[in-house]
Formats: C-alpha cells, structure tokens, sequence
C-alpha cells in the first residue's frame, strides 16, 4: 500500500469561517477589491497587497494573532488530528491565507507541530511585507502561492494524496489528490469537473471514511490525479 499524505485547507476547513476573508471585513476594507479579483481585474498579490494596506495602524501581528485564536473552529479538528497522529498519517495544512493567524490558531490547539505551507506577512516600520513562498509560473491557479507545489514539495512521485478543501483556493490542489474530500465551492467544482471526492460537514464524517480505508487496506490511486502529478513534477 502506498504512503498516504493528507493535506488539509485552513480557512473555512480548520477554521468555520475564512479568517482571512473576515480580517479584512473586520477591520479593513474588503470591498471593492474581492469582487475585482473574481472578475479578474486584480491579480491574487495585488490584491493582498490592497487588503493588508486597508488595516488600520492598531492591528500588527499580535493583534491578529489574540483576534484569530477567538475564533471557532470545526468541532471534530482536533479528534481528526489525533487520529491521523495515531495512525501514522502526516497531515499538513495547506492554505493561500497566511502565517500571522494560522500559527496562533494551531498553537492554541497544541497543534503547532503540524507542517503549513501558506504565505508570510510581517510588519515593518509601519509597512505590511507579504510573501509568497511557494509562486510559481508554471501553474494559472488563483492562488499567490500554488497549493499544487505544497502537496508536490515534500511527498515521493508514489504517495496517495488525500486533500481536504471547501474553495476555490483549492481547485488546483484537488487536480492533484487521489482522494477529495469537498464541501461548498470546492463540491461544486469537483462535480463540474467530474473529479470523484467525498461531501463532508465536519472532520467526523472524514475520520469515518479514512478509518474505513485503512480498515480495507485498499487504495485506488486516481489515475488522472497521477498523470498530473508525473507532469508537475516534470516542471518543477
């Protein structure tokens, strides 16, 4: 049986809402600028750099970090995260959001030994500075950093990807994954693409369907997630 990795989205996923959406319609200014990005008159780091130049003064990494870890998150997260710990499945998150909410989060929760892939924002002299550790040219999704090249990054060319998504962040990823678990807009897509995946509500309904697979001892690589694969490999 081949490896598995599972990956995991963080806003919407982890988190029951999308931090980094609700950051901006907190306390900065999200509107005009989202409804350009969808319409494609913003690329993704134009538009960080828009959002994050709408905080007011007061918000710096702190502050961020003591509103993130008010939030709630899915009520199953930290059961699935045990499990997979006990079943020696490495688990990572994967996100377009970035470090300053996310490592807070996960270490509320003890979880900040988890490996993340995501984007880095730090203050300086007043000034946001983002950065996109995983860009690439080679890949059009609407992502500042691909989530694709997270999953490819750090996994052999046979592992069995599990990926764990609810938007359109991860429609690139789900291309990728021999197993998709969906909800919301990631659903909808996998539907119109035809990419077999699994609805989910919350990481209960996950952890059954996992607990089942290893139970079977039956992987069914999914071929066109494969091919894709073996190419993005050649790329990069």
């Amino acid at each position: 049986m081949s490896e598995l990795y599972i990956f995991t989205d963080f806003d919407g996923t982890i988190t029951l809402d999308d931090l980094g959406d609700k950051l901006f319609l907190d306390f900065g200014q999200f509107e005009p600028y989202h409804t350009e990005l969808l319409s494609h008159k913003l690329n993704i780091r134009q538009y960080w750099e828009l959002l994050f130049a709408s905080l007011p003064d007061y918000v710096d990494e702190q502050f961020i970090g003591n509103w993130a870890t008010e939030h709630q998150l899915d009520a199953y997260f930290l059961e699935f995260a045990e499990f997979c710990k006990g079943n020696g499945l490495p688990l990572a998150v994967v996100s377009d959001g970035f470090d300053i909410y996310i490592d807070p989060v996960l270490s509320n929760i003890n979880q900040n030994h988890l490996k993340v892939y995501c984007n880095k924002a730090k203050k300086l002299g007043g000034k946001w500075q983002l950065t996109y550790p995983l860009a690439t040219e080679s890949c059009r999704c609407l992502v500042a950093s691909c989530k694709r090249n997270a999953i490819l990054k750090d996994i052999p060319t046979d592992a069995f990807v599990i990926y764990i998504g609810d938007g359109y962040s991860d429609f690139c990823a789900a291309q990728y994954a021999d197993i998709v678990f969906a909800k919301r807009s990631l659903a909808r897509y996998c539907f119109e693409q035809k990419i077999p995946h699994h609805n989910w509500r919350s990481f209960f309904d996950i952890t059954q369907v996992l607990r089942k697979i290893l139970h079977s001892k039956t992987l069914r690589p999914r071929h066109q997630a494969r091919l894709r694969r073996a190419d993005a490999f050649g790329c990069e």
